[in-house]
């Protein structure tokens, strides 16, 4: 099977960007760009049915992130009455500080991950025959790990968290490819939705109370 794939290459390209981009807007197009590209990757190893159902989780997790992060205005900060505090605008397209850092953190972890995939002796269990699923499922975690270390906000924590999740439900799925597993994982993904929208509401309030005092 061929080693660069569409699929494959959405899922990198949406991991890269969650951690370069800490816009929730565009987060949250690049977490559901790694559901449906997993999916897709899926389909190398479990039933059409199995990767369907892990495709109508990722969509009913970000649409709990998406109206969580409308109800905290997707991580803007509010303005004060008097308008004396500009809001702190987090756009992706913005020049800002750490963007520099964050992209070569992105693209040191990236090759690294690919590189360790590329020797066959470090597969993972069930990926050998599959090249894109292994390469993938060790770039998601590590990419995924890097988004945890570089951010303190619950919405991007909590996408750090379900990415490395996706990349490790692609090896698990070589091993207990059944629907049962793929409908206990999908219980994970949705705990993880459900503490991260309470967490980024409880901290969108915090915000707003040192506005008004």
């Amino acid at each position: 099977m061929p080693l660069l794939t569409p699929a494959l290459g959405a899922v990198l390209v949406a991991a890269g960007l969650l951690v370069a981009v800490p816009d929730w807007r565009l987060s949250l197009v690049a977490l559901l760009v790694e559901y449906l590209g997993a999916a897709v990757l899926l389909t190398q190893l479990v039933l059409p049915e199995v990767a369907l159902v892990k495709l109508l989780v990722g969509l009913l997790v970000v649409t709990l992130l998406a109206v969580t992060g409308w109800q905290a205005g997707f991580g803007l900060r509010a303005v004060p009455a008097d308008g004396a505090v500009p809001p702190a605008r987090r756009l992706g397209l913005e020049v800002r500080t750490g963007l520099t850092f964050r992209l070569l953190a992105v693209l040191m972890v990236g090759v690294a991950a690919a590189y360790i995939a590329s020797q066959a002796h470090l597969a993972l269990p069930g990926l050998e025959a599959t090249p894109a699923l292994n390469t993938a499922s060790y770039v998601l975690m590590g990419l995924g790990l890097l988004n945890l270390g570089l951010t303190d906000e619950p919405v991007n924590v909590g996408m750090g968290l379900l990415t490395i999740l996706i990349g490790f439900e692609m090896f698990y799925a070589a091993v207990e490819p059944s629907l049962a597993v793929a409908a206990m994982l999908a219980g994970v993904h949705f705990a993880i939705g459900l503490a991260v929208s309470y967490l980024a509401l409880l901290h969108h309030a915090d915000e707003q109370r040192e506005l008004e005092s």
